[in-house]
This record gives C-alpha cells, structure tokens and sequence, in this order.
C-alpha cells in the first residue's frame, strides 16, 4: 500500500466540478493543472482508477480532517469539538462562537458552508464507487477494482457519518448525482443512514487488506469504524442496544488482528515521524507547509506566543473541567494535551518536562496535542495527519461494548482503560476499578475525553452517553469566554438545523424541529 502521505494535489475538471486528486506516488502528475478530464478518458486502466480514488481521499481529507483552505467548516472541530465540553470560545470566536454557544440558526453561514461542502465531498465518493465498480475487466482486473471500491465505499461512510450526526434528518445520497432534475431529493430516516454505512462497510471488508495501510483503508479500519457505528446506534436518536453485541465483535476483530499496538509514550502518537504508526487505525494524510493540503492542528490548538515559535492562534481555550479532570501531578497526557506556557519563551520538550515554564494563567490554557517545532515555518499550514480512529479508541469502544451488555470485567478494564492509563503514568491507586453499569459508563466517558480530546468525536460520545446537556452545563467560567452554553441551549439544538439556503433551493426538505 503506498503511504498518501507527502501527495502531490493537482486540479482536475470533471463533469463542470473542480475536483482535486492527488497523486499516488513522488513525482508529479505531468497533466496540465488546467486540463479538463472526462471520467471516460480517465477510467480507462489501473492507474486512471487508481487517480480517481485518490480524490476520494481528498475529498475526506477537505471534509472531515481539521485542514485550512478549501475547507470552510472541518467536521472534526466544528462538529466534534466546538460545541462539546473541551474547549471554551472568546467573544472573537467568530461563527465557532455561534455554534459553541448553541446560536446558531438556518442563516448561519458556517452551518450552510458545513453543508455544502460535505455534500460536494460526498458526491465525489459517489461518482468513485459507481464509476471504478462499472469499470470492466478489460480495464481493470476485478481484485483491484474491489478493493479500490471498497475503499471508497468506508471513505463514503465518513461523510454520511458526519452528515447524520450533525443534522440527523438528511437526503440519503446512494449515488453520484450528475444531473438538475435529481437535486431535489427528500430526507432519510436516520435509520436508513445507519443501516446504509452499515452495508456499506460490511460489503467493503471482504475486499480490503490486513496491514496498517499509511493512511490508506483497510480491514483494521473498516472494522473500527463499524464498531464505533453501531455503538452510535445505541443511543440518541436510534437507542437501539441490540447493537452492543455487533460493536463488540467488530472491535475484537480489529484487537486480534494483529496489527495495531499502543506506542509506549503517549506523547510519540502525534509527532511528525509517528503520523501512520501501529496506533493509528486511519490517519487522514496531511502535508505542509506550501503543498496545498496542510493542516490546523498545532495552530487551532495551539500555546500562546507566536506561531513561528510554536503558537496557536488563540481562536479556544482550555475548559476548566476539563482541565481538572486529569491527575494533574501523574497524569503525562495533561501536560501533553494542554499548553500552560508561552511558546516564545519556552521550546516544546521545556515546555513538557519543566514545570517552571507553566506560567500562564488557567483562564488561558490552550489546547496542545501536536507540537510544533519552535522555530518553524508552518503559518497556519501544519503538517501533522488527522488522526481519525486510532488503537486507544478501539480499546476504549471495545470496553464501552461490553459494559452495553452488562459484561465488562475487571480482566477487560486492565486490557483497555488501564493500558491506556499506565502508559499515561498514572499510579496503581488511580487504575479503573469495575463498579456499576453506570459507574463503569461515567469513567469510560471521561477516559475518553482525556485520551481522544481534540480528536473529533467528544460530541458524539456524550449525545450516545445521554450526557450532553448535563455536560456543557459544567462550563462556567471566567476569562476570553463568550458565555455558557447551557444558557442558550435547548433539547432541539442536539442537532444543527437544515440551512435555509439548501431549503430554498430543495423544496423538499423539511427543517429539524424547533429551528
């Protein structure tokens, strides 16, 4: 498998549409950036396949993954992030604020911008399954175009999965749409969505190989995000716990497998020479700076000072809950994930190893999981990859599915909770001891915080708790907050509204109750 990492982007015309591919290997595409290419001159052999699915991963990597550009509104933070209980908005938070808030309305421009552009990326995935799968043998041998297919088909659910999760009643898009007349489509259960990126990524894995992949799909990754699905099924809006079984085996699959392993020091997963390692189930590959696929995620989360020296941009800080629920003299992953220094008056390991460096006040801690190099020169076009599911969330899943039936023992706990905490350095008085059904879902919820934070998926993990409400009502604090979030909240907001931009356009669709 090559590594999608380190991808040269060039800009392809297809069907009127500016679709972007990437190449899938070092050198560059010798095509003209301004060439217009129909998929039937394209599809024509492996290799024109092969370009084809590449945009398929760009079209996540500008949806999903937290990356600047062309991307308006990444699923990761706008979604997953901003309106969840990690992180807290100035008043300059701009249209963040509004979603951190629960202010957002069907005028909103990001909620719109959010839309559009996870549907653009969704049609790409599309017109990839449909015209790779109708490629005949002549053309491509079928091994390949299986696998290819397979690939974009979980490639597909990552977008129907945030598509479902932000706004719940959403066209179910099976196809690509290549014509007006088909536009004006209705909404879908939200069943009818799960219950499609379940065959999706059960049709895949037949197909799809057994290693790591470096940034590419493979079984490891289809069966982690099948797991993590149908644990979402469990709670709000299906809350169907005859799911908790299915989660269970899809992720023992992916834990005897064989392939992925914890890295011993936590603070290893997220640099640079780390990005596709054993831990890392999917990684989004993202490059910079000055490639035109770089990222945010040392500068959205990011220490005071300059980003030159390693800074972030201010745009959110720390939580206080949050904060306080780490060990905070034990725990490695505090000093890790939150920037209490100045990076231009502290280098990264300093800032980890040396207390005297902590000097800013706790009203403006900073998110801190991938650590810039001081000096460097990134601007505001990092390269670290997203990581989208890694090892210590499939452990983590994993026990979250047997205390769903009830059959979590002490045994699993120590296989999953407290590997994750040893390698945090956590004592022996602070190992997760089995209790309760609820007791044991309290601290699975809250492990799951101080591992995967700013991982994208704090806000789904509290809406499948049933704690999401009772969450961000514990933000109540001083310094750049814009406000408390509990104050504007209402049930109805658990979900975004439907654009009214998209409602104009699309007859057809009905707005989510309450907006």
């Amino acid at each position: 498998m090559k590594n999608y990492k380190k991808n040269y982007l060039k800009p392809f015309i297809l069907l009127g549409a500016i679709i972007t591919l990437i190449s899938c290997s070092d050198t560059f595409l010798s095509e003209d950036p301004d060439t217009f290419v129909s998929p039937p001159l394209l599809l024509v052999n492996k290799e024109g396949a092969q370009t084809y699915l590449n945009g398929a991963y760009d079209a996540v990597q500008q949806s999903i993954a937290p990356t600047g550009g062309s991307n308006p509104a990444p699923w990761s933070i706008f979604w997953g992030t901003t309106a969840a209980d990690e992180v807290v908005f100035p008043n300059w938070g701009g249209e963040r604020k509004l979603i951190y808030l629960h202010q957002v309305t069907p005028t909103t421009g990001a909620i719109n911008s959010a839309w559009v552009k996870y549907y653009e990326s969704l049609n790409r995935i599309n017109s990839v399954v449909d015209r790779i799968d109708a490629m005949s043998p002549d053309q491509i041998e079928s091994d390949l175009k299986n696998q290819y297919v397979a690939e974009a088909k979980f490639l597909r659910t990552t977008l129907n999965f945030a598509l479902v999760s932000s706004w719940e009643n959403v066209p179910l898009l099976k196809n690509e749409v290549i014509s007006l007349d088909d536009i004006n489509v209705t909404q879908a259960a939200p069943s009818e969505v799960y219950d499609f990126m379940v065959s999706d990524l059960i049709s895949a894995l037949p197909y799809l190989p057994t290693e790591q992949g470096g940034g590419r799909v493979t079984a490891g990754a289809a069966n982690a995000l099948l797991g993590k699905i149908y644990l979402q099924m469990t709670g709000f809006p299906l809350n169907q716990t005859d799911k908790f079984p299915l989660a269970e085996q899809a992720l023992k699959n992916v834990m005897d497998s064989g392939v992925y392993e914890l890295l011993p020091v936590y603070r290893d997963v997220f640099t640079l020479d780390n990005e596709q390692s054993t831990e890392m189930v999917f990684a989004v590959g993202i490059d910079g700076p000055a490639l035109g696929e770089g990222g945010l995620l040392s500068t959205f989360y990011g220490p005071q000072g300059s980003v030159q020296n390693g800074g972030g941009w201010g745009t959110c800080h720390i939580n206080h809950s949050f904060a306080d629920s780490y060990d905070i003299d034990n725990d490695v992953r505090m000093v890790n994930n939150i920037a209490r220094h100045n990076a231009n008056n502290t280098d990264p390991e300093t800032a980890v190893t040396d207390p005297t460096s902590w000097t800013v006040g706790k009203d403006v801690w900073r998110g801190w999981k991938w650590h810039a190099e001081s000096p460097n020169g990134y601007a505001n076009d990092t390269p670290f990859d997203y990581p989208y599911i890694r090892y210590a969330d499939v452990l983590l899943l994993y026990a979250e599915a047997l205390n769903g039936q009830n059959k979590l023992t002490q045994g699993v706990i120590d296989n999953t909770v407290n590997r994750l905490r040893t390698r945090a350095g956590l004592p022996t008085a602070d190992m997760m001891v089995l209790g309760s059904q609820e007791d044991n879902a309290i601290e699975l919820l809250s492990e799951r915080r101080k591992e995967l934070c700013f991982e994208g998926w704090r806000r789904n993990d509290l809406i499948r708790f049933g704690k999401y409400a009772e969450s961000i009502s514990g933000i109540t604090q001083a310094g750049p907050n814009a406000g408390d979030p509990i104050t504007q909240y209402e049930d109805f907001e658990i979900r975004w509204p439907i654009p009214d931009a998209q409602m104009q356009l699309n007859p057809n669709l009905v707005q989510n109750p309450g907006y």
